[in-house]
């Protein structure tokens, strides 16, 4: 086993932190140690210490000999510097975590993760015998207590959104039913017979009885139609037009057969010619 390493001086801190980021693995897969723990979980506090973060964190080992060297005595560097390494985690975790609200894991782990990639952006150890080195990838998640409350927010979200969404529906529904009465009631429109058509459509019963109402209240209709001609003629006799209604004779037999009423032919004979 190497021997330790004296404690850091600010001189060689610098040197540490201002060397390049080491090269990846790139020796064959059969040369070196390489190893990665069990999972890290670590309860550590979020902003306020009122609530925590859980964070998992996984550390993978490189060691590779600069000389031969057997496995035996890479597996005995690594676990040298495995509590050494574990407790910069702790560090770095900790310190991070601290910085972010204890419902923000995406970003909480995020910054975790490119605090450990800095914490381990060189060597754990590097001397002639050989050179370790670890790499750390974290997970964040929310702390139970924090999930139980988050999950009864998503769900009222979640209830309100769906809410919305049944109302759009219904609310397109409503326009498109509209647009479609329209159009009907427009085109029923056209023609008087349309409501007793509806009605025989929906109740294809007493056919004749429908048409016998049918009927009547057309007849009714013209009644009322040659009445209220009538009390005009009278009104326009007052004041010396009937000529001119009476010019208008083909408009109102045309009126008369748009209601549907049966007509006599037009008279020679006219009453008002024997005064």
């Amino acid at each position: 086993m190497c021997a330790e390493e004296e404690p850091y001086n600010p001189i060689m801190l610098t040197r540490r932190f201002m060397q390049p980021p080491p090269r990846p693995c790139d020796h064959p897969a059969g040369e070196g140690l390489h190893v990665r723990d069990e999972a890290l979980v670590i309860e550590t506090p979020a902003r306020g210490d009122a609530l925590t973060f859980t964070v998992t964190v996984w550390c993978s080992w490189c060691a590779q000999p600069k000389a031969g060297r057997p496995a035996g005595e890479l597996w005995a560097e690594i676990d040298a510097k495995r509590m050494e390494v574990h407790r910069r985690v702790h560090d770095v975790v900790r310190a991070t975590a601290r910085g972010f609200d204890a419902h923000l894991p995406q970003e909480t782990e995020e910054a975790i993760e490119e605090a450990l990639a800095a914490a381990f952006l060189t060597p754990i150890h590097n001397c002639d015998d050989v050179v370790i080195k670890c790499s750390a990838r974290a997970w964040v998640a929310l702390s139970p207590q924090v999930l139980e409350f988050e999950r009864g927010i998503s769900q009222q979200l979640l209830e309100s959104h769906a809410r919305l969404e049944l109302t759009r529906a219904h609310v397109e529904r409503l326009g498109k039913e509209r647009d479609l009465w329209l159009g009907f009631l427009e085109e029923s429109g056209k023609n008087w017979r349309s409501r007793f058509a509806v009605q025989l459509a929906e109740h294809p019963v007493n056919v004749a009885s429908v048409m016998n109402i049918m009927e009547n209240e057309r007849r009714e209709e013209a009644d009322r139609f040659l009445t209220l001609v009538q009390s005009v003629v009278s009104a326009q006799q007052a004041v010396n037009v009937f000529d001119l209604v009476a010019d208008s004779e083909s408009a109102l037999r045309l009126a008369l057969e748009q209601l549907g009423v049966r007509l006599p032919e037009p008279s020679a004979d006219l009453p008002w010619e024997r005064v």
